[in-house]
């Protein structure tokens, strides 16, 4: 069983709640992403795998996770980062914003880093993967098939790009 922050709207923690329940009653909840960046800034966009419970087969930042209860944001991001992608590299928060597409009810963190190191993805997360373009990423969230998350978080990351 995966427990979750339980958060109000202004991001304090209540308690906290099975992932389960979360998605099932709305409940607002901690999670992140993170968009990672190649040294001739590229960003790693990956494909989730059709297997996953929320969203299945759309393309997603370079790391999406939920923060578990008694964790941090900072140190959730590291540990996905790691975990999903086989990186280990500083991270930077960009900010953070509300998120709302049943069933994800979420406060997401988003944050960037630069790595040129080898990719390790976790099938059991992502069917694949490339590194885009920022044009090329503003043309996929909008007019393909993203996260409704990556859709929000590369507008704060790219002030300026336009609703779909």
């Amino acid at each position: 069983m995966e427990l979750l922050c339980h958060v109000d709207e202004d991001d304090n923690v209540i308690g906290p709640v099975e992932r389960r329940k979360a998605h099932m009653g709305g409940l607002l909840h901690r999670s992140g992403m993170i968009f990672v960046r190649r040294s001739d800034g590229r960003v790693l966009i990956q494909h989730r795998s059709r297997s996953k419970e929320t969203f299945p087969g759309c393309v997603d930042s370079s790391v999406a996770f939920h923060v578990k209860y008694g964790e941090e944001y900072d140190s959730a991001a590291r540990r996905e980062l790691l975990e999903e992608t086989g990186i280990s590299a500083p991270i930077r928060l960009i900010g953070k914003f509300e998120h709302n597409d049943p069933p994800e009810h979420e406060m997401v963190a988003v944050y960037q880093c630069t790595s040129d190191q080898d990719i390790k993805i976790d099938p059991t997360e992502s069917e694949g993967f490339e590194f885009l373009a920022d044009p090329s990423v503003d043309s996929l969230v909008a007019t393909g098939n993203p996260t409704p998350w990556l859709r929000d978080g590369w507008r704060l990351l790219r002030p300026g790009t336009e609703e779909p």
